[in-house]
C-alpha cells in the first residue's frame, strides 16, 4: 500500500493514543502535529515535529488527511473548513462541531470531493457510526436508542452498586477521570444531545439542532429513587433516543429526539450496561434489533476509532471518486422535532404528602380527570414531613401528565414532588412486528 501522509491538530489524551496506534501502521506517516504548547510534557514518543502554527498542517500540500482531535467548537470548526477547502479529507472525534454545523460541513465536503470520517464522535470504541452508515445500509432505520454517556452511566451504576449519593458518585467519577471538574456537559445531557444529532443524521438523513433537543440530566436522581426502581424491577439510566415520527429522508423528517433519565426494565439489554460502558439498540426494518455494547470513551477506545477511520480512508484514497462512496446521505436542512407534549410513556412518581385521610383518593381523582391510569400506588411509610407515596402509571400522553402534575402542585396536601421519571418501553422493530411463524 502506498504511503499516506497525515497531519494532526491536538495532542491531548486522545491524540497521544492516536500517535501510539499510528506507530503500528507503516503505510501511514504522521508529518506534523499542531498544538498550543509544544513544551508540555507528553508521555508518547513523537515521530514528527510539533508546531504552534496550524497553517503548517492545513497548507501543506503533501498532507492528504487531517486528523482533528483538539475538541471544542472553536477554533476547530474553522480548521476543519480550511482543511476541506484545501481538498484534505478529515477524520474527527468532534461531536460538538458535527452536531452544531453538520449540514454545512457535509455540504462543503461534497462540493470539494472529500470525505469526513467521524466514528469516534459517538460511542468511542463501539463501531456504531460505520454499522449504521454501511453495515445497515439496506435497512430503513426507525430508531436508535441507548446509553451514550459513560460518565453518567458510571455515576448511576455506582449509586446502585454502592448505595452512594449522587454527589459521592460524581466525586469518584471525577477522581477516576470519567468526569470533568465542571461535569455539566455530561450530567445535564448536552453531550448526549450532540451525539443524538449525529445519529439522527445517519439514521434519518437530517441533523437536529442540539438546542431543540429535549434534555433532562441526572442531578435530581436520588439513591432512594434507585432503590425504589430496583424493587419494581428497573434500573435508572440516562437514555437518549432518536426515532422517526413522520416525513421522509428526502422531504424532511419529523424526529422524536430526546435525552432524559428512564426506568429501564431489568430484562432489557440496556439495563445490564454498567460502569462507563455505552449500550445502543438500533432498529432496522430488515434486520430487526441490533444491540451494541462497549467502551464509549477513554484514550485508547477513542483513538482506536480515529485510527480505524484513518486506515479506511487511506486504503481507498487512490480509487476513482471514492469520496462519494463514503459521503453519507445527509440533507443540508435541519429536522423538526416532535413536540414533547405528544410523547407517550409510563411514569414513575415519588411524592411527599401530608399524612391525612383521603390523600390517595384525591390523587386518583386528579389522575383520572387527566386520562392517567395508575398501575401501582404504594405508601412507603410515614416520616416527620408526612408520608411518601410511590406511583407507577400506565402509558400516558406527556401533556396529560404535565396538566395532572400542575393540579397536584396546587393542592395543599402535596409537600414535594420528589421525583418524576419516565419508564422505558422497548419498541418492537419493524421486523418483529411483522414476523410470522
Amino acid at each position: 500500500m502506498a504511503r499516506v501522509v497525515l497531519g494532526m491538530i491536538g495532542l491531548g489524551t486522545v491524540g497521544s493514543g492516536v500517535v501510539r496506534l499510528l506507530s503500528q501502521q507503516r503505510h501511514l506517516a504522521l508529518k506534523k502535529v499542531a498544538v498550543r504548547d509544544p513544551g508540555k510534557k507528553r508521555h508518547v514518543q513523537l515521530p514528527c515535529p510539533l508546531t504552534t502554527d496550524v497553517s503548517e498542517v492545513l497548507d501543506d500540500p503533501e498532507i492528504e488527511i487531517l486528523i482533528e482531535v483538539m475538541g471544542g467548537e472553536t477554533p476547530a470548526l474553522d480548521h476543519i473548513f480550511r482543511a476541506i477547502d484545501r481538498h484534505k479529507h478529515v477524520v474527527t472525534a468532534n461531536k460538538e462541531v458535527l452536531a452544531k454545523h453538520g449540514p454545512q460541513l457535509f455540504e462543503r465536503a461534497r462540493s470539494k470531493g472529500v470525505a469526513i470520517f467521524f466514528e469516534a464522535s459517538v460511542a468511542g470504541g463501539v463501531p456504531l457510526i460505520s454499522t449504521i452508515h454501511k453495515g445497515l445500509e439496506a435497512n430503513q432505520i426507525s430508531s436508535v436508542t441507548g446509553i451514550l454517556n459513560g460518565t453518567t452511566n458510571f455515576i448511576l451504576s455506582r449509586m446502585e452498586d454502592r448505595q452512594e449519593s449522587y454527589q459521592s458518585a460524581l466525586l469518584e467519577a471525577q477522581a477516576q477521570g470519567f468526569a470533568e471538574a465542571d461535569p455539566s456537559n455530561d450530567v445535564d445531557g448536552h453531550d448526549v444531545a450532540y451525539k443524538l444529532s449525529i445519529l439522527s443524521a445517519l439514521a434519518h438523513g437530517h441533523f437536529v439542532r442540539p438546542e431543540t433537543i429535549y434534555k433532562e440530566g441526572i442531578r435530581s436522581i436520588s439513591s432512594e429513587d434507585i432503590a425504589q426502581a430496583r424493587e419494581f424491577g428497573y434500573r435508572i439510566k440516562l437514555v437518549g433516543m432518536t426515532e422517526r415520527a413522520g416525513g421522509s429522508r428526502e422531504d424532511g423528517a419529523l424526529i422524536n429526539v430526546r435525552v432524559h433519565p428512564m426506568l429501564v426494565p431489568l430484562s432489557h439489554p440496556l439495563a445490564a450496561v454498567s460502569g462507563s460502558n455505552n449500550g445502543i439498540v438500533v432498529n432496522g426494518h430488515a434486520v430487526g434489533q441490533i444491540v451494541m455494547v462497549g467502551p464509549g470513551a477513554g484514550q485508547m477506545p477513542t483513538a482506536s476509532a480515529v485510527v480505524g477511520d484513518t486506515i479506511n480512508l487511506a486504503s481507498a484514497l487512490k480509487l476513482p471518486d471514492f469520496a462519494s462512496y463514503f459521503q453519507p446521505s445527509i440533507s443540508d436542512h435541519w429536522a423538526d422535532t416532535l413536540p414533547s407534549g405528544s410523547w407517550r410513556c409510563p411514569f414513575y412518581l415519588r411524592l411527599d404528602v401530608a399524612d391525612s385521610p383521603g390523600v390517595i383518593g384525591q390523587i386518583g381523582t386528579i389522575f383520572g380527570a387527566h386520562n392517567i391510569s395508575i398501575l401501582s400506588i404504594v405508601q412507603r411509610g410515614v416520616h416527620e414531613k408526612g408520608a411518601t407515596i410511590v406511583i407507577l402509571t400506565q402509558e400516558v400522553i406527556n401533556s396529560d401528565m404535565d396538566a395532572a402534575l400542575a393540579e397536584l402542585k396546587a393542592r395543599d396536601f402535596l409537600i414535594d414532588l420528589a421525583s418524576c421519571i419516565r419508564i422505558f418501553q422497548p419498541v418492537p422493530s419493524h421486523a418483529q412486528r411483522n414476523r410470522t411463524d
